[in-house]
């Protein structure tokens, strides 16, 4: 089933810097969290808004959680290999 979320980006004094609506698997609004908090490093949580209720806040833990390594594939992965470390 299918619901709309609404995620709101919380910088350190509580301050809402970005808001994203989306419409995901009900299951899926934890991890879209965590892309966010990747995407916007002042962002120390995203509150899950779902109608006009909070249903959940995700923090941040120390460096930003990285999504889960199926979500990425190799050409979009944001580690990139040293210069010295390639066989050239």
């Amino acid at each position: 089933m299918t619901t709309t979320f609404t995620f709101v980006c919380l910088s350190e004094k509580q301050v809402a810097t970005a808001v994203d609506i989306q419409v995901l698997e009900d299951q899926a609004y934890r991890r879209h969290a965590l892309l966010l908090m990747h995407d916007h490093a002042s962002a120390v949580a995203v509150e899950v808004w779902r109608d006009d209720a909070v249903i959940d806040t995700i923090e941040r833990d120390g460096d930003w959680p990285r999504p889960a390594p199926e979500a990425a594939s190799p050409s979009q992965s944001p580690v990139k290999p040293r210069a010295d470390a390639l066989d050239i």
